[in-house]
């Protein structure tokens, strides 16, 4: 890796030197530690991260049983804790009727009631109870007008980029949005804790980073057509070139040895930053995602499970980088119909509420849906004079694009390295086959960000 971020303040240096870094601003994270051993270095982290001796340390973690070099890993995790002198309080995160822990504001809620101006925060688990804890940290500051609580993140898998950002994907009516939260001050990536979580999960956390095979693409686009002013190529330039670095380890990955799970945990982190320093998710999240998020907001209405977050991304985005090479191969400038493709609000709306009426009659979904997309149908009434421009720049547009986004068959390959699902079907649990094509068709509809 071009910039390694287990050596912060190296890693905070160079990454200030790249363009599109935000000028002014600091990465507040103090210490991003990636050792075989990192467990036993946690008491000496909380001290770095302002836990101070006899603080309250509120330990926020859901029941999944898990397992470290073979012992039961929260058992050990609280021995260590209590043995060197923290005084600790464990939120358990209880599952909803599907069986999982969601990020809602029921959960945010209350873990929020639990903490104290003088809380110290460690979250032990995976995306989901890390963003659950960062955002009722985030909250709890908010409110109580005081200064952050010390947040340590313990990651236990190397699934999603939730670990390092300041940002929390959480449901809002049923509909994901992402909210502004806060950092960790510190994170522990220990690498045999991340070497034994399920394989199911390590798989989606390189899958949640194939989206930039994509979302890249998505993002200069939007920028553009005059859509999104954030454009830079800071994120691409921090990760850098993902399809060899997976190649290049995904026999290992698939093993699951120890250098493998830092190179991944690095790259997820990574990930975080590169989002967070953007102000936008959009780097690394494009259609993909959106697609992803409609076959969530499925399941929470069935009520089912929600499928692998990362690997339902990465078989979306096998998707979605098939529809570029469409794109680049069939789209004709001379055939558009400009009227056709500014529809009134009205439409728009009776078009939003149409498509999800069968799963909420109540409306809920629909309105939500419609507030953010709104946004986007009256942005792209706006800048019409930039896509006529466009129009007759489409060479020009074509090329570029096409250094963005890599061929499906280069995601294909990365899955496959790695035993990855490479079909909807075999997801756990599965969508059905009516499903696929409804998220396909009604991702662009709920929500305000412009994809292709």
């Amino acid at each position: 890796l071009r910039f390694d971020p287990g050596y912060i303040d190296r890693f905070k240096a160079e990454i200030r030197g790249i363009p599109g870094y935000p000028v002014g601003e600091d990465l507040p994270i103090r210490a991003m530690v990636f050792e075989p051993d990192a467990l036993l270095r946690l008491p000496g982290l909380l001290a770095l991260a302002g836990v101070t001796s006899g603080q309250p340390l509120s330990v926020v973690m859901d029941r999944t049983p898990m397992k470290r070099d073979g012992e039961e890993f929260k058992p050990l995790l609280l021995e260590l804790l209590n043995n060197a002198g923290w005084q600790t309080d464990v939120i358990w995160l209880e599952p909803d009727s599907t069986g999982q822990v969601h990020t809602d504001f029921t959960q945010i809620n209350y873990v929020k009631a639990r903490l104290q101006p003088t809380s110290a925060v460690l979250s032990v688990g995976s995306g989901t109870v890390t963003d659950i804890a960062k955002h009722a940290c985030y909250l709890y500051q908010e409110e109580q007008h005081i200064a952050a609580l010390p947040f340590v993140v313990y990651q236990t898998a190397n699934s999603v980029s939730a670990y390092t950002s300041n940002m929390a994907p959480t449901f809002v009516d049923g509909v994901k949005r992402t909210l502004p939260s806060r950092y960790p001050d510190v994170l522990v990536c220990d690498l045999k804790t991340l070497r034994d979580a399920p394989q199911a999960m390590t798989v989606a956390g390189v899958g949640d980073l194939l989206a930039a095979f994509g979302s890249y693409a998505d993002w200069w686009l939007a920028y553009r057509l005059g859509l999104d002013n954030t454009y830079t190529e800071f994120a691409q330039t921090l990760m850098g070139p993902l399809d060899e670095i997976f190649l290049a380890h995904a026999e290992e990955i698939k093993m699951g040895t120890l250098e493998s799970m830092s190179v991944l945990a690095k790259l997820i982190a990574l990930a975080g930053i590169a989002m967070s320093l953007s102000h936008a998710t959009a780097p690394l999240s494009g259609y993909e995602h959106v697609i992803s998020h409609v076959l969530d907001l499925i399941a929470e209405r069935t009520p089912r499970p929600l499928a692998q977050h990362g690997t339902q991304v990465a078989l979306s985005t096998l998707l979605t980088t098939n529809v570029y090479q469409i794109f680049f191969d069939e789209f004709e400038p001379a055939e558009v119909n400009l009227e056709n493709c500014y529809p009134t609000e009205a439409q728009m709306r009776a078009r939003v509420e149409a498509a999800f009426r069968p799963m909420d009659p109540e409306g809920q979904v629909a309105a939500e849906c419609w507030a953010d997309y709104k946004i986007k149908l009256e942005a792209w009434h706006a800048h019409r004079a930039d896509f006529e421009e466009a129009l007759q720049d489409w060479s020009a547009i074509r090329t570029q694009l096409r250094s963005l986004v890599k061929p499906p068959d280069v995601t294909m390959q990365i899955l496959k390295a790695i035993s990855s699902p490479v079909r909807f079907a075999e997801l756990v649990p599965a969508p059905t086959e009516d499903e696929i094509p409804f998220a396909f068709r009604n991702a662009t509809v709920i929500r305000h960000r412009f994809t292709l």
